[in-house]
């Protein structure tokens, strides 16, 4: 499965990871908010333009907001692009946790920030200390290996 394939089986748990609705997600990639509904829901196929597009405006919250999209970067480096690196059951924990967990940012009842901090004592450091140095490189890794696939 390659990266797009992996950013759209996983791409509702990403939109609620960093607190956005699907409308709010749409009207930054240049998308309507049935367009995000449709891709969540496998209705489309995401394309190589749409998957540039999600990951330059995360990468780009990522970038201004470090401190509240901790949780962005686990799930993106987990699911997305290096999942190789993670065992089933890393996986697994990660994805029941972040599922119960990330539908409060969307209902305003915490902040991304802090769900970001209770997701990293939840699955406890380990897991983590790879990804500091894993995502100084994802920003460039995934444009290149999105532009280079002739797909």
């Amino acid at each position: 499965m390659d990266e797009i394939e992996k950013m759209q089986k996983h791409l509702l748990l990403i939109r609620r990871t960093v607190g956005w609705t699907a409308e709010e997600f749409g009207e930054r990639i240049g998308v309507t908010r049935q367009t995000i509904n449709n891709l969540e829901a496998g209705r489309n196929k995401l394309t190589k333009t749409q998957y540039i597009a999600m990951r330059s405006v995360l990468d780009a919250e990522m970038v201004q907001y470090p401190d509240e999209t901790e949780m962005l970067k686990l799930v993106l480096d987990m699911l997305v692009d290096h999942p190789e690196k993670y065992t089933s059951s890393e996986k697994e924990d990660l994805l029941s946790k972040a599922n119960m967990i990330t539908p409060s940012i969307l209902a305003g009842t915490t902040t991304r920030k802090v769900v970001s901090k209770e997701m990293m004592r939840l699955l406890g450091v380990a897991v983590f200390s790879s990804l500091g140095v894993v995502m100084v490189d994802a920003v460039s890794d995934w444009l290149i290996k999105a532009i280079s696939d002739k797909k």
